[in-house]
């Protein structure tokens, strides 16, 4: 009994020792939980896609909570949705299973998932888009997954042996929001009215806003923006307003494209550090105090293009003692006082009968350089017109002097298009460089035809309002409009609001059958002619019908015979109307 009694026991000790082994052991498994992002870096504003994934395979899962934490601040959770690894995983489970999924705290998005059996997980678990918060900061945001619980089919912890790997995002600072755009007169770019950010030191400026070019710069928007040491202005820009990058006191160098065609007065004054500009040559003046007291602005090339500088244009700016400038260009008063203590040196062409006079009464100090007149000469290479390609037309140029000096692109002159891409007018301008001045102004046409359109209805056409067609070319992208006209309202009847009478006229107006609009309104309705019969005579006839029609007679009268009967316009057929017409008949009432 003893031996079988230890047997007994021994047996029931194994069984308990292979039990406890059997949940106490480390599960067999490893496996990384990943979440990845579809794009490393995002600008506020923008979205972003976290996908989380299991491995290619794995199968060691009954019972698991993911959270997926997220800063709010950051980040705004637009959506989640099961992955198709997620939903086959699901969909295999024979033996029951409970899953959930909750993201109703800011800045978690939790699944809660068990089944009778081990999942098999393969590929993407859950698809999870954000949208980056326009007032998102600067910098890293980790996406942090976290997995708890996890176990097996055995109910064995297997948390550990299931590990996760976060994803980090670089937010990307949006510079639009930095802006305030308004659309221009005639819709077709953006104006930007003002700047709000003090923090950025290297700015720059977007070229387009909600698919349209920004083509101005208001007036003062960046005034006193101390922060800013570079400023990349946009390409299609055409005109920067006064006062607008005024006191700018560290901004170091500027280029204006050659786009613009307007710089308000004091656009750049007062920007002290500014030691290099680069004008347009789409302007045809330099403004009056444009770049007054920027005293580290050392030399400029006013572009031949230019016909005026303006009153104290570059006055004060101590540092300029260079600056070449166009035979054609006149400068206005104090236009370079103080520059270099007015030793200046300019450069100019030969035949300048300007600048001789104007450094003798103003600038004794200063002197003249002269090089080669590169518009002396003849300019080929570039036609009237040109056939849309998407892609720059940029035709070769070739200068031939008068004098037989060859010249070189590049050595001795530039070429610069402008607007040369899209449909409508380009130009080209030519300037002499190194040792030439001057030079030349060309335009040409890039043309479609607009044969390849899109057709959209934007407004339909009703029985008042015109209709109107949007057509874009799906070769250039070109949009235009074209009107439909109104359709009109069909003819109706005639309703009275005050009925004529044979003494009177009424007042009617019609009511489109369609829209319910009121047509012709105020229409005068000649007074009533009171033939009855319709045989185009007022005498008893007439008067005898109306009694009979009165009286529920068998008579038919013609409705416009009936529309006479009521002759006082009381809405009512009867011995009065009789009376009146008998009148008239005889000549008692005169119609």
């Amino acid at each position: 009994m003893k031996k079988s009694l230890k047997r007994i026991i021994s047996i029931i000790l194994c069984a308990v020792m292979a039990l406890g082994l059997f949940v106490t052991a480390p599960y067999a498994a490893s496996a990384d939980m990943v979440v990845s992002v579809d794009s490393a870096s995002c600008l506020q504003g923008e979205s972003v896609v976290a996908t989380i994934y299991f491995p290619a395979e794995y199968d060691d899962a009954a019972a698991m909570d993911i959270k997926l934490n997220y800063d709010p601040d950051v980040l705004e959770l637009v959506k989640f949705e099961k992955g198709a690894g997620l939903q086959s995983a699901l969909d295999a489970q024979i033996n029951g299973k409970v899953y959930s999924e909750f993201s109703g705290a800011p800045g978690v998005v939790s699944w809660s998932l068990a089944g009778s059996n081990n999942y098999v997980f393969r590929g993407v678990f859950a698809v999870v888009t954000f949208n980056v918060r326009t007032t998102a900061r600067n910098g890293e945001t980790v996406l942090d997954l976290e997995i708890k619980d996890a176990a097996n089919s055995g109910y064995v912890d297997i948390t550990e042996q299931v590990t996760a790997q976060d994803a980090v995002i670089e937010i990307v600072r949006n510079t639009v929001n930095d802006f305030v755009f308004e659309l221009n007169d005639d819709k077709s770019g953006y104006i930007i009215k003002a700047y709000q950010c003090a923090t950025v030191d290297e700015l720059v400026i977007p070229s387009e806003y909600k698919g349209l070019p920004v083509v101005g710069i208001a007036d003062s928007v960046f005034r006193n923006h101390g922060e800013l040491t570079k400023v990349v202005l946009p390409e299609y820009l055409e005109t920067i307003g006064a006062n607008a990058f005024q006191s700018c006191v560290n901004l170091t160098a500027i280029e204006i494209p050659d786009t613009v065609t307007s710089v308000g007065s004091y656009a750049f004054s007062l920007c002290t550090a500014l030691e290099s500009a680069k004008l347009s040559y789409g302007l045809e003046e330099v403004a009056d105090n444009l770049f007054i007291s920027c005293y580290s602005l050392k030399a400029v090339e006013i572009p031949f293009t230019v016909k005026k500088v303006g009153v104290n244009a570059f006055s004060n700016c101590i540092s300029l003692s260079k600056v070449k400038i166009s035979k054609n260009t006149t400068v206005g008063e104090a236009a370079f006082n103080k520059c270099a203590s007015t030793g200046v040196e300019f450069t100019t062409v030969e035949g300048n009968t300007y600048l001789p006079e104007l450094i003798a009464t103003e600038y004794p100090k200063a002197t003249i350089k002269l090089v080669e007149d590169i518009s002396l000469g003849e300019i080929t290479g570039v036609e009237d017109k040109y056939d849309y390609t998407g892609t720059p037309i940029e035709p070769a140029v070739k200068i031939t002097l008068k004098n037989g000096k060859t010249v070189v692109d590049g050595t001795d002159y530039e070429v610069i298009f402008v607007n040369n891409i899209k449909t409508g007018d380009a130009k080209v301008y030519v300037p002499g460089i190194e040792g030439y001045g001057e030079g030349y102004v060309l335009g040409f046409e890039i043309f479609c035809a607009h044969d390849n359109v899109r057709k959209a209805v934007v407004q339909k056409s009703t029985c008042s309002q015109e209709g109107i067609i949007r057509y874009m070319c799906l070769d250039c992208g070109h949009t235009f409009e074209e009107t439909t006209p109104a359709l009109g309202h069909p003819s109706g009847e005639w309703i009275y609001d005050v009925r004529p009478t044979y003494d009177k006229t009424g007042l009617k107006h019609k009511v489109c059958a369609i829209c319910g609009e009121s047509f012709e309104m105020d229409t005068v309705a000649d007074k009533i002619y009171p033939d009855v019969v319709i045989d185009g005579k007022i005498n008893s006839r007439d008067a005898l019908a109306i009694l009979q029609y009165s009286v529920g007679a068998d008579i038919y009268i013609e409705p416009e015979g009936l529309f006479n009967a009521d002759t006082n316009g009381d809405g009512r057929i009867n011995s009065v109307d009789a009376l009146i017409v008998l009148k008239i008949s005889v000549g008692a009432i005169a119609l």
